[in-house]
């Protein structure tokens, strides 16, 4: 999924290389990514072209997905599956402030290193908890970071630093 840092640091690319340009040629259902947004029949682009028809496409604003919310939590000192219910005011605070500095972190580094930009280039942001960390040793205690399907999805958590 498309997520903050990565569409910030996309959006910057777009603007810097594109603007001002026109598009002549499609390759259509080719990405040097995983995002890419098709818009009817991938195929007809080069005729829509031809007939100098503007391709739209429905644009939705990326979140904050599973990716970026292992680090801001681990940051926050924070476990996954901890009931918001249960946060005090200054967790609640922390955890704020992590989501901030986290993202801002991730964007001012290219997006993570788990994700490739426009170009298809890995960021510069060495995710803590990813697929890449598991088994690792946590960079605040030397514990191992763990993986467990949660939810649907997966969770990455220091059970040290982020106790429940």
């Amino acid at each position: 999924m498309l997520e903050i840092p990565e569409s910030k640091v996309t959006s910057l690319q777009i603007e810097e290389v594109l603007a001002g340009k026109r598009i002549a040629k499609v390759n259509p259902a080719s990405s040097p990514h995983k995002f890419a947004w098709y818009n009817g029949d991938p195929a007809e682009y080069d005729k829509l072209l031809s007939m100098k028809a503007l391709l739209a496409t429905e644009q939705r604003i990326p979140g904050l997905g599973n990716g970026v919310l292992q680090d801001i939590l681990f940051n926050g000192g924070i476990h996954p599956k901890r009931k918001k219910s249960t946060l005090s005011d200054f967790e609640k605070g922390e955890l704020f402030h992590s989501l901030k500095v986290t993202l801002n972190s991730m964007t001012e580094n290219g997006g993570r290193d788990t994700e490739k930009d426009l170009f298809g280039i890995n960021g510069k942001y060495k995710t803590i908890l990813s697929k890449n960390t598991v088994n690792k040793p946590c960079p605040n205690c030397g514990g191992n970071i763990v993986k467990e399907a949660y939810l649907g999805g997966a969770i990455y958590y220091c059970p040290v630093c982020q106790k429940i």
